[in-house]
């Protein structure tokens, strides 16, 4: 009797081993893809998938995270930067969805878009995460802190809680997955063309100007 507790014991400490493994494993992946780490550097300024060609307006689309460091300093960059696309170029932003406080903050993020208060608060929930140590862990807190800053607080509830905004958010991070992504943040031209961050933020907004231009070139050809 005495050894068949000892073995129930040892597979039962095995268990909780396993599980403990697997929660470090977990939050040690998610740590290191917040903080803007991750992917793997190639050399070359870009990497283009096998995709169709796009035929219409060429769209930049910046993944990123409210709690990643590098995309709050990223941010400030690509402030004045968008606005100095051509035509036919549009820009946008899709906050990634990985862990339950990512998912809150790219719902909140998609709301704030939708009703037309991003402007607003985008800076706003950065400085408050970075430089005043603020953590949004419910729809609430959230909701408390847009109050007033260009929506109010029911407004913004109601898009976040929105069946809409769960589908916008699920279909970003699908796109995340599906370009083979691992880090934030990422730029990525067309649906294609991912670039290479490992190059420095000044170098590969460089480098995504130049690829815009050389796609609107071979449209305007075509």
């Amino acid at each position: 009797m005495a050894k068949r507790r000892d073995s129930i014991t040892e597979i039962r400490t095995g268990i909780l081993v396993a599980v403990a493994a697997l929660i470090l494993i977990v939050v040690g992946y998610g740590l290191y893809y917040s903080l803007g780490f991750g992917g793997a550097s190639t050399g070359e300024p870009y990497v283009t998938l096998d995709r169709p060609d796009g035929t219409g307006l060429i769209e930049v689309v910046e993944y990123f995270s409210y709690e990643c460091p590098t995309c709050r300093s990223f941010d400030d960059l690509l402030d004045g930067w968008q606005d100095g696309l051509p035509d036919g170029v549009v820009f946008k932003r899709v906050h990634v969805a990985y862990s339950p406080t990512n998912r809150l903050l790219a719902k909140a993020h998609r709301a704030l878009t939708r009703i037309d208060a991003i402007d607003v608060n985008h800076g706003r929930l950065f400085r408050a995460i970075h430089d005043r140590n603020r953590r949004f862990t419910t729809p609430s807190e959230l909701a408390d802190f847009v109050d007033g800053s260009g929506v109010d607080r029911e407004s913004f509830l109601s898009a976040l809680e929105s069946s809409r905004t769960a589908r916008e958010v699920d279909a970003g991070e699908r796109d995340f997955v599906a370009l083979g992504l691992t880090s934030v943040p990422a730029l990525v031209v067309d649906d294609k063309h991912i670039i290479n961050m490992g190059l420095g933020r000044r170098r590969a907004l460089g480098v995504t100007e130049d690829l815009v231009e050389e796609l609107l070139t071979n449209r305007r050809v075509d």
